[in-house]
Parts: structure tokens; sequence; C-alpha cells
């Protein structure tokens, strides 16, 4: 026992505390100075040595588990690869497949068409061995009609000869015939001679009897104008070359109608009033069923247009050629929708008065003198020129016609419109035909109006 060092056992607390010291979680107690406190201080720490080798292990088998599992994902992830590299190689097989199903196919159908191609080859040799029988057939006739043509040759030959025969006849009669005429070419000669002689004599004793019977012709006109009524005839040429229907009815005519008039080189034919006031009037213008449309240009009412015998516009150049030397008086008759008449009377009326070139001074209206039931409504645009919806010549900013629907001698722009749009009943305005302020209204629908004219009396 010499050789065992003895402890104390202080010393022994001491070695205690600093291997209590060196344990994980341990906090050194200083104020600890017997062999319990260490001791109680060491089954504290091992115990949590215990607790924590114990979560350690437990970690350590989840870390294996974990690592097992790890490498059975890396070994199915070797197998994926392995499956998608085999799928890979599998899809290339199919798509070679299918492009041999492809190529197989085209194989087939080109076999199909060789097949076809043959069937088609067999039936063509078919009808080609048909055939060769109709042509050995065609031959063999051909060479019977061969042998008819040969024997229908030699039958032409012989008739050949004959008709040679025969001519050299017919040449022979023929130079005795053309002796004959020959002969006779003297005779016929001197037939034609006598034949013009008798002609020339006849001609001149027709051309003697036509002179005759024309100077007879003429000395019974002569007669003939001797025996017949002068003033009669004279009254009948005065109708037939009148310039105004006033001249037609002084004539003895007194039938409303259609008549043709003469002024200079110009003719004309106009609608005759010849009960209205006395008559004589010549009317140019009517309206009264709306069956003619008066929304016109230019050229149309210059040249007139319409119906005579019903809705017309006689036109400004026949306006101007009967009232260009004045003289002339106007009346308007009217009818509105109530049935209600009345009438306008101007004095004096004339279009383009004194004008050299009427179209170009655009037609003025000179109208004055007014009496009536209608009231004044044209003395307003007199001195105007006329105005269509393609030649602006009245003195508003826009054309009158255009906004009024129509064709007159607008000033700014009108009180009167007769030649507006027709309208017999209902609400009027004043792109109407219109006479304003005609009876209680101040836009009366016109269900007839006329203007006519005559020489002043």
């Amino acid at each position: 026992m010499s050789g065992v060092t003895k402890l104390r056992p202080q010393d022994i607390v001491k070695e205690l505390g600093a291997l209590v010291g060196t344990l994980p979680n341990s906090i050194p107690d200083h104020n600890c100075t017997d062999l319990a406190c260490h001791w109680a201080a060491l089954q504290t720490a091992l115990a949590e040595l215990k607790a924590s080798h114990t979560a350690i292990s437990s970690d350590l088998e989840k870390s294996q588990t974990a690592l097992t599992e790890l490498k059975a994902g890396q070994a199915a992830l070797a197998e994926l690869k392995a499956g998608q590299e085999a799928g890979q190689t599998a899809l290339a097989e199919l798509k070679g497949g299918q492009a041999a199903l492809a190529e197989l196919k085209a194989g087939q159908e080109a076999g199909q068409n060789a097949l076809a191609e043959l069937k088609a080859g067999q039936t063509a040799l078919a009808e080609l061995k048909g055939s060769h029988t109709a042509i050995r057939s065609d031959l063999e006739k051909s060479q019977t009609a061969f042998a008819r043509l040969k024997a229908g040759q030699e039958a032409s030959q012989t008739a050949l000869a004959e008709l040679k025969a025969s001519h050299n006849a017919s040449q022979s009669l023929l130079a005795k015939v053309w002796e004959e005429i020959s002969s006779d070419k003297g005779l016929l000669s001197q037939r034609l001679k006598d034949l013009k002689t008798d002609y020339q004599s006849i001609s001149q004793e027709l051309s003697q009897e036509h002179k005759e019977l024309h100077d007879f012709g003429l000395a019974l006109s002569s007669l003939q104008q001797k025996v017949v009524d002068q003033p009669t005839l004279n009254r009948e040429l005065k109708a037939i070359m009148a310039r105004d229907c006033s001249q037609v009815m002084a004539a003895g005519k007194s039938q409303d109608g259609i008549h043709t008039f003469f002024i200079g080189s110009d003719s004309f034919e106009a609608y005759c009033d010849m009960s209205v006031d006395g008559g004589g009037w010549t009317v140019i213008q009517r309206r009264k069923d709306g069956s003619v449309d008066f929304f016109r240009g230019w050229n149309d009412y210059r040249k007139g247009f319409g119906d005579l015998a019903g809705e017309h516009w006689l036109g400004l150049q026949n306006i101007h050629a009967l009232t260009a030397s004045g003289g002339y008086q106007l009346r308007i008759d009217f009818t509105i929708s109530n049935g209600n008449t009345y009438y306008a009377l101007y004095d004096d009326f004339s279009v383009g008065r004194n004008s050299l070139d009427p179209d170009k001074d655009g037609y003025p209206l000179l109208v004055s003198g007014y009496s009536g039931t209608a009231g004044d409504k044209f003395t307003y645009h007199s001195g105007m020129k006329f105005t269509t919806k393609d030649r602006h010549q009245d003195k508003s900013t826009v054309n009158c016609a255009n906004s009024w629907k129509g064709a007159w001698w607008y000033n700014y722009c009108r009180m009167s419109n007769l030649n507006g749009l027709y309208k017999a009943t209902g609400t009027c305005d004043g792109s109407s035909a219109q006479w304003d302020y005609l009876g209680s209204l101040s836009f009366p629908c016109l269900r007839f109006v006329e203007m006519k004219i005559r020489p002043r009396k």
C-alpha cells in the first residue's frame, strides 16, 4: 500500500468539480465544496448526456434512414433515366415503324395502281383483239370494194370513151349552129335599129302629151282659184299659219286643243284655251295631277317638257318668241285644295323683251298691271332672271330653286313658286307649287294652276 497515493477527500472533491466542469452544458458551481454537491451536478450532467446521446442516436438513425431513402431515390432516378432512354429508343423505333408503315401503304397503293393498270391493259388487249378482228373484217370488205371499184373504173373508162365520142358529135353540131347564127346576125342588127327608132318616136310623143297634161293642170288650178270663196280661203290660211291661239280663234277655230304655230323660221305646238274669258289663250304652263316632274334643270325649262294636253311647261324659248315684242297679257287660274277658285290677270307680260341673246340674258321677266281675286304675288318677281337648280340667277346668296324645289323668276327668294313640288291636299309649304296667302291660308295647296297668254286687247 506504500506505492498507492492516497487521495484526500478535498482532492477528490476538487477533481470531481473539474470533471463536472468538462461536461457539456455544465456550469461549474464554485460554491459547491462537498462531494454530494458535485455528485448531484454529475448525475444531472450524466442524465442530460444520456438524453443527448439518445437524441443523437435517434437523429443518426433518421439520417441513416434518409440516406437509405436517398440511395433508393438515386437508384430509382437511375432507373427512370434508363427507362427514359429506353422510351426514346422505343419512340425512335416507333417512328421508324410508322415510316415503314407509310412506305408499306405507298407500296400497297402503287401495287393496287399497277394492278388496275394491268387490268386496264388486259381490257385494252381484249379491245385490241376485237379491233384486230374488226380490222380484218374491214380489210376484207375493202378488198371487195376495191374489186368493185376496179370494175367501176373499167365501166367509167368505157363511158368516158362514149362521152368523148358524143362530145365530138356535139362540137360538130355546135359548129353548124354557129354558122346559122352568124348568118342571122345581120338580120338581128337591123331589127334592133328599127326598135330604137320606134322607141325614140314614142318617147317624143309621150313628152308632148305630158306637157299638154301639165298645161291642162295649171289651167284647172287657175280656174279653181277663181271659183273658191276668197274670204274662206284667207281664214284657212291664217289658221294654218297662225303665230298664237288668238289668230287661230280669229280664223274661226273655237275648239280647245293643240295647234302648230309659226314665228319667223321657227315652229312649235301649244295648247289653245278657247273658252275662258273670251278664249284665244295660249297655255304656257299647267299643273293638275302631279304626273310630270317640274324639279328640272335649265335645258328642260329652256326647251319645254311634259304633255301639252296635260301637265307641261311650254319652254322659255317659245314664251320668249311669243312675247319678246310686248303687247301680251297673262292670266293665271287657281283651284286650291278645298275647291275654291281664283285668278290673277296681268295686263303686261313678257319674257326676254327686246333681248338679242335671251339665253345669255337669263330670260328676264317683265310683268305689271295686276287685277283679279288671287292677290298680286308676281310683280315682286318682275325684272328677275329665270333660276333653275343648275343655274343660279336670283339675288339670294343660296340657289332659291334648290331651296324651294322649283324653277322660277326668283328674287329674295319668292312670293310665288308655281313650278314647285305638286301637292293637291294636306299641309303645304314654300317648296310646294305656291301662290302665297291665296284665300285664307298662308301656304295653300294648289290642286290646279294654269298660266296662259294672249295679245292685249
